[in-house]
């Protein structure tokens, strides 16, 4: 009974309305009863004093003349007249001298009357001049007594003298029985009547108070239990305009609103692409999503693993600390932590990591609050890059001993040519020769004649040094096609280099999307949780934990992208090196490719003279008397000498340009090769 009393407004306001009744009742019931006997008793008191004195005027007249048979006949008079009303008078020691039961005379009035509150009335106003009622029970009944004192006055002296101050006392009872009776009657009826309307009373504020207050209330709190056990539908609303129907309205607006901001937060958390996870602070999960349970290789839906611990939904080990547990064991962030593990399908997943605690609006631990990113893709383009970056300087290794090869080879084909444009000065020479030894030709024939074998003997010399050259250009040239095919390899290699930063700045983009919505659904969720003041409080600390993690992701992408840049900046600058070294090496092909013409066409002209001079020697045996056509030809020849010797230069200067190229080409490459 006292725990339904207890856990029942019902009962308790039942009861504290029935108790200050009842006590109110009983108050006004004393109160009553208190005023109604102390009316009638300052009535009686009124009544009684009216009659004592009037029986004191009766039998006064008739006292003072000492006429004891006329004070008798008064008194009888007054037992006649008031049937209800016994009088006595006393002397001074309290006997009986007269009285309206003339039984009773001559005998102690404390004989006659045994009560001790008349007594002590009696007795004070024998000493005193005392003017004092009193009611008290007496023969079975109540009395209403007047005891006056009979004071000494001097037209007494000639009968009883002077030597007493009270001559006696006068006693006047009266039977109030059936007034008190009346009165208690009257009293017993104002009760049953009070009681009635008490018991009428509290059965209508009773039924007022469970009709409009308790119902109610019970009715809010059957429903406030639904929502607390999640039921957001739960109907709260009282149809009264009371306070209760505020409040009630007021609470359905409440549960609107957090209706409203749940369902805000949870299409922000349900509408995450990141792989997030919530945990309370026993690091079981309250909240997961779909990306994470890709990314941890995870069946079914995320509902599924609410409660489980975190360490035996990532890893499979139910005891182990992750960093969830650190967040939670030191009430701070952990930022960008990289981890590799193995998930469920088996697969190599790497990823950064961002988890903070999540306070309530009392500063009270209530979780933590994890984002995953998924690094693997960005982890494997990187390592492709480094896979590249080996083959551009195996390519640039490469390319450079051709360059040295190159270069090597243009060295050696600018001294033959040297050598060769020697040879052709001194051919220029030995004709200057044969043309100043022209005018002693007639004189010595046979001195012409070896002559021209020495010169036919130097320019065979030279067709064989030019020969030689036009080998060591077509070398030149095969190894400068073999530079040129390994740097189109190389730039193809820094092409795809170039694609592959690509797909990582448009995975990069992705993440900045990603971050910049959910930063922008964070600072809504934090503006509609402001609006619903204290109500959503606790989503906007979600919201604000959301924002920063939504930064520090920016952040973290922005790095990535600057990386990616560099990447890309290097790759382009290694394609535009490749392309100018494919240019330079076409040019070298190109001055090379003219070099052997010009070597063939050297080697064209030392043939001829080699021919001329000997025609020239035939000559001299046969016609030592043409002089003038020797002359001529031997002028023809110097002509050619010079001709010859202006194409070495060239040659060389070719040559020269072709090692000055090789050098370049080198020194691209070690540009390479520090990039």
């Amino acid at each position: 009974m006292a725990g339904f009393i207890r856990n029942s407004i019902g009962a308790k306001t039942s009861l504290l309305v029935s108790l200050i009744s009842f006590i109110i009742f009983s108050a006004l019931v004393s109160i009553s009863s208190y005023m109604q006997r102390s009316s009638m008793m300052a009535e009686l008191d009124k009544a009684m004093t009216t009659t004592s004195e009037l029986v004191q005027l009766s039998i006064e007249k008739p006292m003072v003349v000492g006429n004891d048979a006329g004070t008798r006949d008064e008194f009888r008079f007054l037992s006649e007249k008031y049937k209800d009303m016994t009088i006595y008078l006393t002397n001074f020691k309290g006997n009986i001298t007269y009285s309206t039961d003339s039984h009773t005379e001559r005998k102690d009035l404390d004989a006659v009357v045994q009560n001790e509150t008349l007594s002590g009335l009696a007795a004070r106003a024998l000493k005193v001049n005392t003017h004092e009622s009193a009611m008290l029970e007496y023969a079975g009944g109540s009395h209403f007594v007047r005891v006056v004192s009979i004071p000494n006055a001097s037209a007494c002296h000639h009968c009883h003298g002077a030597s007493q101050p009270i001559l006696g006392q006068m006693v006047v009872m009266q039977d109030i029985t059936p007034t008190v009776a009346n009165i208690d009657f009257q009293l017993y009826e104002n009760i049953a009547i009070s009681l009635g309307g008490l018991l009428t009373l509290i059965a209508a504020v009773v039924f007022f108070i469970r009709r409009s207050v308790v119902r109610p209330l019970l009715h809010i709190a059957n429903s406030s239990e639904e929502i607390s056990k999640g039921n957001l539908n739960a109907d709260l609303v009282v149809h009264s305009d009371d306070e209760l129907g505020i409040l009630s309205r007021n609470l359905g607006h409440m549960v609107d609103k957090l209706k409203t901001e749940l369902g805000f937060s949870k299409g922000i958390l349900d509408g995450m692409t990141t792989p997030a996870l919530v945990v309370d602070t026993s690091c079981r999960i309250s909240f997961t999503n779909p990306a994470l349970l890709k990314l941890v290789g995870h069946s079914g839906n995320p509902a599924d693993f609410v409660g489980q611990g975190v360490g035996e939904f990532m890893f499979n080990e139910s005891g182990r600390e992750t960093l969830s547990h650190q967040v939670l064991a030191n009430r701070s962030s952990i930022v960008g932590h990289e981890s590799t593990f193995t998930n469920r399908r088996g697969e190599q997943v790497t990823m950064v990591v961002d988890s903070s605690p999540i306070y309530d609006l009392d500063g009270k631990l209530i979780g933590a609050f994890t984002i995953c990113t998924d690094m693997t893709e960005v982890r494997q383009q990187q390592a492709l890059v480094q896979e590249q970056n080996k083959m551009i300087t195996h390519a640039a290794h490469a390319a450079g001993q051709v360059s040295e090869q190159v270069s090597s080879a243009s060295e050696e084909l600018s001294a033959q040519i040297q050598q060769s444009s020697a040879g052709a000065d001194e051919q220029r020479k030995l004709t200057a020769d044969s043309a100043a030894a022209m005018t002693e030709m007639n004189a010595s024939v046979l001195e012409v004649a070896q002559n021209a074998s020495l010169a036919a003997e130097s320019a065979s010399e030279a067709q064989r040094q030019a020969m030689e050259g036009a080998k060591v250009v077509d070398a030149a040239v095969h190894k400068i096609n073999t530079v040129a095919e390994q740097a189109n390899m190389l730039k193809q290699e820094m092409g795809e280099l170039g694609r592959q930063a690509q797909g990582i700045g448009q995975i990069i983009t992705v993440i900045e999307d990603i971050a910049d919505q959910t930063n922008l659904l964070a600072l809504n969720a934090a503006i509609e949780a402001a609006r619903a003041g204290e109500a959503g409080r606790g989503f906007a600390v979600v919201a604000d934990e959301v924002r920063k993690l939504a930064e520090k992701t920016m952040s973290a992408t922005r790095e990535v992208v600057s990386f990616v840049g560099s990447i890309q900046d290097c790759a382009k600058r290694n394609v535009t090196a490749t392309d100018r070294a494919v240019t330079l090496v076409g040019e070298s092909t190109e001055l090379a490719s003219h070099s052997g013409q010009m070597l063939h066409t050297i080697v064209g002209m030392v043939e001829s003279t080699a021919d001329q001079v000997r025609a020239i020697a035939t000559a001299s045996e046969q016609q030592s008397a043409a002089s003038e056509q020797i002359s001529r030809s031997v002028e023809e020849i110097n002509i050619i000498s010079s001709e010859t010797a202006q194409a070495m230069l060239q040659s060389a200067n070719a040559v020269a340009d072709l090692a000055r190229l090789a050098q370049e080409l080198n020194g691209i490459i070690e540009e390479m090769r520090r990039g």
